[in-house]
């Protein structure tokens, strides 16, 4: 399953992700998607969260490392786990990942 959030934001963000993908061979959803991607692991937003986190609620920990760039290249990305056999198979397209 894919999310595909309608995201509202200022101009000054539009124009910035239009500069980025300008710049870049990315296209505007990887660009979002590597902004998320690299916010989970920056200090500057967890400390952002802190001041607006509910009390007694543990901050969420990202599902990914910074090596897993497959989620935010890919919008189909399915980590593979590497400590158990798995098998990929391809059938019109669609990927379906047994193990």
């Amino acid at each position: 399953m894919v999310y595909r959030p309608t995201v509202r934001y200022s101009d000054v963000f539009k124009e910035y992700v239009d500069s980025v993908f300008n710049s870049t061979r990315l296209d505007r959803n990887q660009i979002i998607r590597l902004a998320l991607f690299i916010a989970a692991h920056s200090e500057e937003y967890k400390s952002i969260l802190e001041k607006y986190k509910i009390t007694d609620v543990s901050p969420p920990h990202p599902n990914w490392g910074l090596t897993d760039h497959g989620y935010w290249k890919d919008q189909n990305y399915i980590k593979i786990d590497t400590n158990k056999p798995t098998f990929v198979l391809e059938e019109d397209g669609i990927k379906i990942v047994i193990g």
